[in-house]
């Protein structure tokens, strides 16, 4: 009898560990899509776009700027017989997941240009699961052309959690700002209107540019030329092109001779043709938005027009190019003043644009457990502040950003290991603040506390979204 309870007990478990995988793939695949509303969600279009285009077809692969930079329509207006189709959406994704996805539907004839940004992550093989299964919500037979099958599948318990916790509470999110999937029209043209530069700096001094050839890969650089012998089986031609870069956004010292060799070092690592130069890539700041390689609306006709300049002149067409450029945008004067916040004396300041950066905080401020970033100081807004701010700093268990604080730096709270609440202001979108790959590096338990309204569009923002896991709401 006992001997019977004990293969009865194990067999129990076993339906019990083979029902929980099943429960989980079941929750994955078929529970209604949640993500139908946001910036993931254009991916699937693009790549249907490609696949469901006949005739020849200008397909430009990259990341986030040319979802920003690239008006297909306008470019088809100089293009005569081919279709423009923007593929690039989210540099978080990866490079590499963009040409995989591509490579299905591109055929004889078509014209394939590899725009990566000018950063270190982008011209590499980086590739990132999680954001590739919120992208294929609901529509999963797109990930089959994906190459990195462990990984895809190491994030799969991730994304179920975070679909069913959506679907549990019918709380699927819906964004509001430019990162929705109601940003773009049928043809993937961005429609959501960008009218100037809202960066308080003209520029973002975190995510800079770079020309160094350390940035681009070895490995990235073979990636392409095997990319490009597989385009060239289709009958098609790959071009290594430049996304959109802002002058002000390259890294101080760059100098021309600098782009100049990153130029060099390209073209000698790649089998395919270079698309124009770098130099006609790097724009006045007035056309950019939101970061150094996104276009405003303005900007993304001028960037439009440089690419097709460049195509024309390599398909050896001679027609003149005769898209309308806009007026250069001008922002806003920004003349908001209030008085200090109650923490404002505890921190030093230096000047930067309009406003101020905080630099270290005072003696007294080095002891509190809780502080509030002011919105202003003596009249002016506070910007920034330095990640050696707080760095090393035990004594801090609070930290309350500030309304006007446009971005926080990687490592910021570095040895901050009693950091517990880092509280994002009310009322501000999260695309107002930006977060980069390392904002709790060193504060092992730090949560960052969002108003309870905003918690999906901060979970779901094209900065904030991986930090997903680490968000709370408050009211």
């Amino acid at each position: 009898m006992k001997i019977k309870r004990n293969v009865l007990a194990i067999v129990v478990t076993l339906i019990f560990l083979i029902s929980i995988p099943v429960s989980i793939v079941c929750v994955g695949f078929c529970l209604p899509a949640q993500y139908g509303k946001t910036y993931y969600a254009v991916l699937p279009k693009m790549f249907n776009k490609l696949k469901e285009t006949s005739g020849k077809k200008i397909v430009v692969v990259g990341n986030s700027a040319v979802a920003f930079g690239l008006d297909p329509k306008l470019a088809e207006s100089e293009l005569d017989g081919y279709t423009v189709c923007p593929f690039g959406l989210y540099g978080a994704i990866g490079t590499k997941a963009m040409m995989d996805l591509s490579r299905v539907n591109i055929g004889e004839g078509d014209v394939v240009i590899l725009a990566p940004e000018q950063i270190s992550q982008s011209m590499s093989t980086y590739f990132n699961g999680e954001y590739l299964w919120n992208a294929a919500d609901g529509n999963f037979g797109m990930l089959k052309y994906l190459k990195n099958a462990e990984q895809m599948t190491g994030s799969f318990v991730g994304y179920v959690g975070r679909k069913y916790g959506y679907y549990s509470k019918n709380s699927a999110p819906s964004p509001t700002d430019v990162y929705a999937s109601s940003s773009f029209d049928d043809d993937l043209k961005m429609t959501f209107e960008r009218p100037y530069n809202k960066l308080p700096l003209g520029y973002d001094p975190i995510g800079t540019i770079s020309y160094k050839t350390q940035i681009f890969s070895r490995e990235f650089a073979d990636y392409i030329n095997e990319y490009n012998d597989f385009v060239t089986s289709r009958g098609a031609k790959l071009l290594f092109g430049f996304a959109p870069v802002n002058a002000q956004g390259i890294e101080t010292g760059t100098q021309v001779g600098d782009i100049d060799a990153f130029y060099d070092y390209a073209d000698a690592l790649l089998d395919c043709e270079i698309l124009g130069s770098p130099h006609g890539y790097i724009f006045e700041s007035d056309w950019f938005y939101d970061s150094n390689v996104h276009m405003n609306t303005a900007g993304s006709a001028v960037y439009t027009d440089r690419l097709v300049r460049d195509l024309k002149a390599f398909l050896g067409d001679s027609s003149p190019v005769e898209i309308q450029l806009p007026e250069k945008p001008i922002a806003p004067d920004e003349d908001e003043t209030g008085e200090d916040g109650k923490d404002a004396a505890l921190f030093n300041y230096e000047s930067e644009g309009t406003g101020w950066k905080i630099v270290s905080l005072t003696e007294e401020g080095t002891r509190v457990s809780s502080i509030e970033i002011p919105d202003f100081y003596k009249g002016k807004r506070v910007l920034s502040f330095a990640p050696s701010v707080f760095g090393g700093n035990t004594a801090i268990e609070e930290i309350r950003v500030g309304k006007y604080v446009y971005a926080i730096e990687d490592k910021s709270f570095s040895g901050c290991t009693n950091l517990k609440r880092l509280y994002m202001p009310k009322g501000n979108l999260p695309s107002k603040c930006a977060a980069y790959f390392a904002l709790l590096e060193g504060a092992p338990e730090c949560m960052i506390y969002v108003p309870e309204n905003l918690l999906s569009e901060y979970a779901n923002d094209y900065f904030w979204s991986r930090y997903a896991a680490y968000l709370k709401g408050y009211l």
